[in-house]
């Protein structure tokens, strides 16, 4: 096999509290040619004192001012790295050593592989384990091969993100392709808490994806993460239903019971928090702005949901 391919490691970086963490793991990887680009979106020197600190040729470093917000980080970062293969790094997070070259040998071995991935565990604020969730459970028990249209059909019909956050994937560069000015840009739709889902979905329509059954990242859950405001909350649900619309789009569900079974769940969620007045005015009516969208048939099953 020809000689070790650049990976870039990119870290959009606003929380000082657990980036050295982050940084160091990624420094640890045990694979030879490497850059890790930093993206520094927050207000104080910490982070760029880290980088600093660690005086590592590898790591390319960007302070933005104004700051680039979620998505403009995501999206530069990718825009300014040079590797074939791309990963992402939450500033928060934490890989195992041996990430990317488990998550590399699948992809230059298979080019139909558009993205790698492995299960990861949770962590809190002082690095202790946590129980993980649904989204977690293992896509397999053992490593392997995973068609991408299929992979994408089950995770509509399931409305979650097996695959994982950011942290936990490697993706092949000339598999994306920008839809505007955001990486998180899937149609008409700029998405926000399904962004890391809206990306996989439209790399799995363009090849399959690979699973390592070992952990080789770790996403931290602590309280410093972002709280959701009412819209945000809108944002998140009205999500569910517009994933359903643009994967269907893209040639997933291509099946009535797929699709019926994806805006089913969509629609069961909506509908929750639609008959719950105890939320708040500005979600309800947010909610109630969007219920035209969704077929009534949909609707009306879901209110027994």
């Amino acid at each position: 096999m020809s000689a070790a391919p650049l990976v870039s490691i990119l870290i959009p970086a606003y929380r000082p509290r657990f980036f050295g963490e982050a940084l160091s793991s990624a420094r640890a990887q045990r694979h030879g040619n490497l850059e890790i680009v930093v993206g520094d979106d927050s207000p104080g020197e910490e982070i760029a004192r880290a980088v600093k600190a660690a005086s590592d040729p590898r790591i390319r470093y960007e302070r933005h001012e104004p700051a680039l917000g979620f998505a403009g980080n995501f999206t530069h970062l990718f825009e300014v790295s040079r590797g074939p293969f791309v990963k992402f790094l939450n500033d928060d997070d934490v890989l195992h050593p041996d990430c990317v070259p488990r998550l590399l040998a699948p992809m230059r071995a298979r080019p139909d592989v558009t993205l790698a991935t492995s299960r990861r565990t949770v962590i809190g604020g002082e690095g202790q384990p946590l129980a993980g969730d649904t989204a977690t459970h293992p896509l397999m028990p053992a490593d392997g091969f995973m068609p991408g249209k299929a992979l994408g059909t089950f995770l509509l019909r399931l409305s979650v993100n097996r695959i994982g956050e950011p942290s936990t994937v490697l993706l092949r560069r000339d598999a994306v392709t920008l839809e505007g000015e955001s990486i998180f840009r899937w149609g008409a739709n700029e998405y926000e808490c399904l962004a890391d889902l809206s990306l996989w979905l439209r790399l799995l329509a363009k090849g399959g994806a690979w699973w390592v059954a070992d952990p080789l990242s770790a996403y931290r859950y602590h309280e410093g993460q972002q709280q959701r405001t009412a819209g945000t909350s809108a944002r998140c649900i009205l999500e569910r239903w517009l994933i359903v619309e643009d994967g269907a789009r893209a040639g997933f569900l291509d099946a009535a019971a797929d699709r019926d079974e994806a805006a089913r769940v969509a629609v069961g969620v909506f509908r929750r928090f639609l008959d719950d007045e105890s939320q708040s005015p500005e979600l309800l009516a947010a909610l109630r702005a969007f219920a035209p969208r969704i077929p009534a048939r949909y609707l009306a099953a879901g209110s027994g949901a």
